[in-house]
């Protein structure tokens, strides 16, 4: 099985490129996401001011029930806001004593780990190939169940079998492989799974009451359906996400979230490890840690993006304005609608 594994590991893509509608005259943010067909909920806010709070096409084309912002989502990669803050209290706990220790500190194992630092992980930075596409393959078409060491050792495995796919910290390449590796050690740190620790450091702080591990398989009234060129999706074993993408949210707690980052949850010291400075170049994204960096519209941004089985998701703050925009979509594959209506809005409400 792992050589399998380790062979598929750099072969994978989560991305498509549909072309969307586009339509030619803007009169309201409501107005537009209706146009283009938007299927899920819309926090879009500048200051005080609710530009949009709503939901948008079916929660259940089944049953008719329609899309709504109390619905609970995946919301895929923005986990990964979560699995860095996680990291950061390590820090504040005493459990780390800098993001540039190597794993080597942690584990002396683990393949050139004294030459990958936290921060390489936590910014993508760390040349370790991506395993979801090649473990969720493996897994759908041998009815396996994995869990997170066993990916753990995989990974591991597959920089044995075939090196990393550049020096650490040399360039940048997006890999869910770091946010479960740092799952792992937030874990072995603590004495509590990852989401005992997000609960205590977190969703408890902030008073997140929808936040949290999504079931494999959707279902209650509380949760919007999911759904793949019109399909219903089926179960997904959240358990292969992990710190990359498990988490499941709803509006009204990712605007507690968004308000934080914005806000006092971080030190100064700690914004600048987490939120980057821009790159100084528009549509050109530097990598933070859970967080990219974006100039748009003579403005920066910061924002994640999130794509799993049968849901997109987004969240951005405009701090200059002190606004959010997040997009809890519960159709997957829509990375291309996602950029269009960031650049619609950010161009026309901000």
């Amino acid at each position: 099985m792992t050589v399998a594994l380790v062979a598929a590991m750099s072969a994978c893509s989560d991305y498509d490129s549909n072309p969307q509608p586009n339509p030619t005259k803007y009169t309201s943010a409501e107005a537009y996401l209706e146009e283009i067909g938007f299927s899920g909920s819309v926090l879009i806010r500048k200051g005080g001011n609710e530009i949009v709070r709503k939901g948008f096409g079916m929660a259940d084309i089944a049953n008719g029930i329609s899309n709504d912002p109390s619905l609970i989502y995946r919301i895929g990669s923005v986990t990964k806001s979560f699995t860095s803050a996680a990291i950061v209290n390590l820090k504040r706990d005493g459990l780390i004593e800098s993001f540039d220790q190597p794993l080597s500190d942690f584990d002396d194992e683990f393949p050139h780990g004294d030459q990958i630092t936290i921060r390489h992980l936590m910014t993508h930075h760390s040349g370790i190939p991506d395993y979801v596409g090649a473990v969720k393959a493996f897994a759908d078409e041998n009815n396996y169940f994995f869990d997170a060491e066993e990916i753990f050792d995989i990974i591991m495995e597959s920089i044995v079998e075939d090196g990393l796919i550049f020096t650490p910290g040399e360039f940048f390449s997006y890999s869910n492989s770091n946010y479960l590796i740092m799952g792992i050690l937030i874990e072995e740190l603590t004495g509590k799974t990852y989401q005992e620790y997000l609960q205590e450091k977190v969703y408890v702080p902030l008073n997140l009451l929808h936040t949290g591990k999504g079931p494999d398989a959707i279902s209650g009234a509380e949760r919007a359906k999911g759904y793949n060129d019109g399909l219903q999706v089926g179960a997904y074993q959240m358990q292969i996400a992990y710190s990359a993408g498990e988490i499941e949210s709803n509006i009204s707690d990712l605007e507690k979230w968004g308000d934080a980052m914005l806000g006092d949850y971080y030190t100064a010291e700690e914004k600048e490890a987490v939120l980057v400075a821009p790159t100084g170049q528009d549509g050109v994204n530097a990598p933070g840690a859970g967080w990219f960096t974006l100039n748009i519209e003579n403005q920066v941004i910061y924002h994640h993006g999130g794509n799993i089985d049968g849901f997109t998701s987004f969240l951005a703050l405009v701090p200059e304005s002190n606004g959010l925009i997040i997009l809890l979509s519960n159709e997957q594959d829509k990375d291309e609608q996602r950029n269009q209506i960031l650049e619609t809005i950010m161009k026309n409400e901000f």
